[in-house]
């Protein structure tokens, strides 16, 4: 008859007194040790969990500067579809930077394949639509700059509509020091 050995699994628990928490090996079978983290190593899993509570903060902040402006108008003007509010757009990005941070985050602190593996397929999805965006923005750049010049406009003309709009055409016109698309004149257009 063959003597059998009981061996300690790697993370499970040993207790003398119990036999559930062992298991029946073969004793000819060696199952090393996992490996020791360097301090190298600890210290990029560190800096990685601060560098995603970083951008889970700016994240969050993104959020409630988009809420707060969301909030801050009560009632939206009649007509005007909540999608074309420019405070959804920060309540998007932040929701989804403080999402993917939290999850490189946890990743990191935890040593979680899973959460390091949705945080990793996030990050490249949205460099790749980046460069993606890039590609189209280079190619249709005439369409583009014809677009941008209607839109522009039509802000014009709907300058005395929104305070929002209002607010966004001054800075605009202050940052650049112009008045208009191409002169003074451009505001004669609107009544």
């Amino acid at each position: 008859m063959q003597a059998s050995r009981l061996v300690e699994l790697p993370y499970s628990s040993f207790d003398d007194d119990e036999d559930d928490d062992t298991a029946e090996q073969d004793p000819g079978v060696w199952y090393p040790d996992p490996p020791k983290l360097s301090p190298f190593s600890h210290c990029v899993r560190y800096l990685a969990f601060l560098w995603n509570l970083l951008f889970f903060l700016l994240g969050l902040l993104t959020l409630a500067v988009g809420v707060w402006g969301l909030l801050a108008k009560s009632p939206l003007p009649a007509g005007v579809p909540l999608s074309s509010d420019p405070m959804l757009l920060f309540v998007l990005a932040g929701l989804g930077a403080s999402a993917v941070s939290l999850a490189g985050c946890l990743g990191a602190f935890r040593a979680n394949p899973c959460l390091l593996r949705f945080f990793l397929g996030a990050v490249l999805a949205f460099g790749g639509l980046e460069v993606l965006g890039g590609l189209l923005l280079l190619l249709a750049r005439r369409r583009l700059r014809d677009a941008l010049r209607d839109l522009l406009l039509l802000c014009l003309l709907r300058y005395q509509d929104d305070p929002d709009l209002q607010f966004l055409v001054d800075e605009v016109q202050r940052n650049l020091q112009c008045c208009g698309l191409e002169s003074y004149r451009d505001w004669e257009s609107n009544p």
